[in-house]
């Protein structure tokens, strides 16, 4: 690792003053944007966020984590928020930055959480450090579109046709997620209003609280403030083939779903839990997109995480 560490304090309206947003300088001045939250001794956890997505995504987690005694890290993923866009970034990158932090933080052993697109980076991670990952959980996560020859349709089934637009119309799939930062950017009220249309009815009363509403809004402004060529980077690494067999993850693995979920199939979820070797699914019948907001879910999340913990150690 190249260079060192440097605190930032931003100002981030609601947000505790306590919470610090930090930054690595890693190889060829690349900066790194993280943070942590929940209890400081508790045992680590690497959280990968959705995209759109920021640092921020871990706050929803504070309260719950604090609780059950973990310690929740996440690092943006390049040109996510604070940290800086670099071209071809794969997952397993990702895994290789991860395991960079956990040095650098002198952490030897930790849990893995990645909701939405932020499942297969720790999926990845999982599979590139099996010996110091205690647990990998994937929440409303995708699949490896190279093994499952559904996934593309079974997406343009639930009228999400974001893979198949950029396979056949690259510059208009790119024009569109301009138009989204602009508009998230520039009318957040419009920007919300638009997003919680997409979403199904479970999702919609999670957001009826406005304190969570407003954390939703921030942590989408954040992932943009930097453009958009890191959220189609990300989507397309996602989407193609992934450069490791998820038959290979010896980790304890556990896939939660909404069957509800406007964004994602249910099915992903079914093929990463029938792949990867003695994976446990866990399918809501009447929970969509954002259930990783429900107190209620962040309680049984946690009670799983601590027992994966004691039979690791």
């Amino acid at each position: 690792m190249a260079g060192g560490l440097s605190n930032q304090k931003k100002d981030r309206g609601r947000l505790a003053d306590e919470e610090i947003n930090e930054i690595f300088i890693w190889d060829n001045n690349r900066k790194v944007s993280w943070m942590e939250c929940g209890d400081p001794e508790g045992f680590p956890v690497f959280f990968a966020h959705g995209c759109p997505g920021s640092r921020f995504e871990i706050l929803f987690l504070d309260e719950k984590a604090r609780q059950h005694g973990f310690r929740v890290i996440v690092f943006e993923r390049p040109g996510f928020g604070q940290s800086d866009l670099i071209n071809g970034y794969s997952l397993l990158v990702f895994a290789q930055d991860l395991e960079k932090m956990a040095n650098a933080l002198r952490i030897e052993k930790f849990g893995l959480i990645g909701w939405s697109s932020g499942g297969p980076p720790v999926l990845a991670a999982a599979y590139h450090m099996p010996k110091r990952a205690a647990f990998v959980f994937s929440l409303s996560g995708y699949t490896d579109f190279g093994i499952f020859e559904d996934a593309k349709h079974l997406m343009a089934e639930h009228t999400l046709y974001g893979p198949k637009l950029f396979d056949t119309l690259p510059k208009l799939f790119n024009r569109v997620m301009k138009i989204v930062r602009w508009t998230d950017l520039h009318l957040p009220n419009f920007y919300f209003k638009l997003a919680k249309e997409e979403m199904c009815l479970p999702d919609k009363k999670i957001l009826q609280d406005p304190l969570v509403a407003d954390l939703f809004v921030r942590d989408q402004e954040e992932s943009m403030i930097a453009g958009t060529r890191q959220i189609l980077q990300d989507l397309v690494t996602q989407w193609e083939p992934w450069a490791f067999d998820i038959k290979q993850i010896r980790v304890a693995a556990y896939i939660f779903q909404g069957m509800r979920d406007s964004f994602v199939p249910w099915q992903f979820a079914q093929h990463l839990a029938d792949t990867i070797p003695h994976a446990k699914l866990y399918l809501y019948k009447d929970r969509g997109h954002l259930f990783i907001m429900e107190p209620s879910f962040q309680d049984e999340m946690f009670r799983l995480a601590k027992n994966a913990v004691k039979r690791f150690v």
